[in-house]
Order: structure tokens, then C-alpha cells, then sequence
């Protein structure tokens, strides 16, 4: 379904999905491994789009999304759990949105939100991550036909969230016990990036 003015639009999907297997990313050595049974996934998308102003845009997009193995997973369950049928990291809630400034008098500035919320680590849901929530802004000049300088503002909440999220079994050090547990890699800390484009 969709709805177009002369101001914005808006579109609402749902859609179903059927896959023969899943490609499953292996944390410990960045590669892929298809799983052994089939998955079914389904889900809901809204995207919206807003032109109040001449030089104003704002848009959301939100999507919420299931994806389960047709039979029980237990090669991607916790130890000791005969498993279930969650696909592992697989995203539910997401939402990107944003307002947008543009073209007044060569100024331009943006806002954006990225948000994933909590995913299934597992096959049997023991084990979940933490949802990840992240704005950064943009501002910018176009000096003039040729030149635009522009400096990024990278999550300026300055969050700890996690960028990707793995269960599995691993060693803190070569020496420790391996032990399965849920293993992250952090968001980059705020940070602020100067650039200088040229056009010719």
C-alpha cells in the first residue's frame, strides 16, 4: 500500500520468504556456512518521506522482521540445549531516519538516527544482544561550482553499543579455558571528520 502528495509519500509492505538455507556468518574465521535445513522469514515495512519546506526533508523507515529454521537448530544452539528454531543474528526491529537541510545559500546540515534492535544469538534464544542506537549529523558549505567542505559528526551520543554480535565458543587468551559466551565488537566512539571535495 501507498500514499503519494505533493508534500511526501509513505509505502507499507509485508512480505514472506522462503530459502532453502541460510548462509550463517562464522564469527571466528569471517567466513560463511549454509545451515542444514531450510528458514521461512516474514515481516512489515513502513518507509515515509516528508517535504514540509522547500529546503526541508525528513524521512522513517521502520521495518520488523522473523526468521525461523523450518525444523529445531542445534548446531547453533547454547551447550547443553537440544536448540530451536530462531535463525541466528538475524535483525528484527530496525528504524533509519532522518531530517535533512539543503541548498540555503550553499549551507547544507543533516541529522540521522540508525537503530537495530536486539537480536537472537542462537538457535534456542538463549543467548541475545543488545539493541544498537546510533545518530550522527552532517554539516556542509558549497564554497562554490567546484568546491564543498563538510565536517561528519560520528555517533554523537558517543555510545558503547555493540557494531556486531556472535555466540560462540572462544579463549580470552591462549592459556584460558574456552567457554561459550557471547563475543562483540564496539561501535567507534564519537569522532568528528573533516572533508574537502572538488568537482571539475
Amino acid at each position: 500500500m501507498s500514499v503519494d502528495s505533493q508534500r511526501g509519500s509513505n509505502v507499507a509492505v509485508v512480505w514472506y520468504l522462503h530459502s532453502a538455507s541460510e548462509l550463517q556468518q562464522s564469527g571466528d574465521t569471517g567466513g560463511t556456512t549454509a545451515s542444514r535445513q531450510p528458514s521461512n522469514r516474514y515481516g512489515v515495512e513502513w518507509a515515509n518521506y516528508y517535504t514540509p519546506l522547500e529546503h526541508w526533508a525528513f524521512d522513517l523507515d521502520m521495518a520488523d522482521s522473523r526468521a525461523l529454521f523450518t525444523a529445531i537448530d542445534g548446531d547453533d544452539a547454547a551447550p547443553d540445549s537440544p536448540g530451536g528454531k530462531w535463525v541466528p543474528e538475524a535483525v528484527g526491529w530496525v528504524v533509519a531516519s532522518g531530517a535533512t537541510l539543503h541548498d540555503v545559500k550553499g549551507f547544507s546540515a543533516s541529522l540521522r538516527l540508525r537503530y537495530f534492535g536486539p537480536r537472537y544469538l542462537t538457535s534456542d534464544a538463549i543467548y541475545r544482544s543488545t539493541s544498537t542506537a546510533l545518530f550522527n549529523g552532517e554539516v556542509g558549505y558549497r564554497i562554490n561550482e567546484t568546491w564543498r567542505i563538510s565536517a561528519e559528526f560520528l555517533n554523537l551520543l558517543n555510545r558503547r553499543d555493540h557494531d556486531i554480535d556472535y555466540a560462540y565458543t572462544s579463549q580470552i587468551t591462549p592459556t584460558a579455558t574456552p567457554a561459550f559466551t557471547n563475543v562483540f565488537h564496539p561501535v567507534e566512539p564519537f569522532q568528528v571528520r573533516i572533508g574537502l571535495r572538488g568537482t571539475f
